[in-house]
């Protein structure tokens, strides 16, 4: 008597890995870059949003140090975020930001390295690598 075979065979299941394991190494660097990015978007934002309250300090304090002033005129700079910690260098007419990534953190070896944000307007990256460029990592 014949019985029907059933499941899978160890070719059939083979097979079903290797598809698996392709679509796994395509997709995974894509994702990886994906994430990246959106860190990278996530904290040129902050650092944004820090000029902007750095210039209303400015407009009520008539600085950017926040040097003698009293506790109603000052202003704390965010700490960063998960992957980022941000600096800031304020003097009396300029400031410089500064968010660098965590050390051995998932954006340790980020291309674009460090965004820096200063009173002007300009932004840069110090320390980027490969084909990385300013326009690029601040997402513009």
């Amino acid at each position: 008597m014949n019985r029907p075979t059933t499941g899978f065979t160890l070719i059939e299941l083979l097979i079903a890995i290797a598809i698996v394991a392709i679509l796994a190494a395509v997709a995974y660097p894509q994702y990886r870059e994906y994430t990246r990015k959106a860190r990278r978007s996530e904290i040129a934002g902050v650092l944004v949003e820090e000029a902007q309250k750095l210039e209303r300090f400015h407009s009520r304090a008539g600085q950017y140090s926040d040097v003698s002033r009293p506790p109603a005129f000052s202003h704390e700079v965010s700490v960063g975020n998960a992957f980022y910690r941000i600096g800031a260098e304020r003097k009396e007419r300029t400031f410089t930001l500064t968010a660098s990534p965590m050390g051995g953190g998932v954006m340790g070896g980020d291309a674009c390295g460090r965004f820096v944000l200063e009173s002007t307007g300009r932004r840069d990256n110090l320390g980027m690598s490969g084909t990385a460029s300013v326009a690029g990592c601040w997402g513009r």
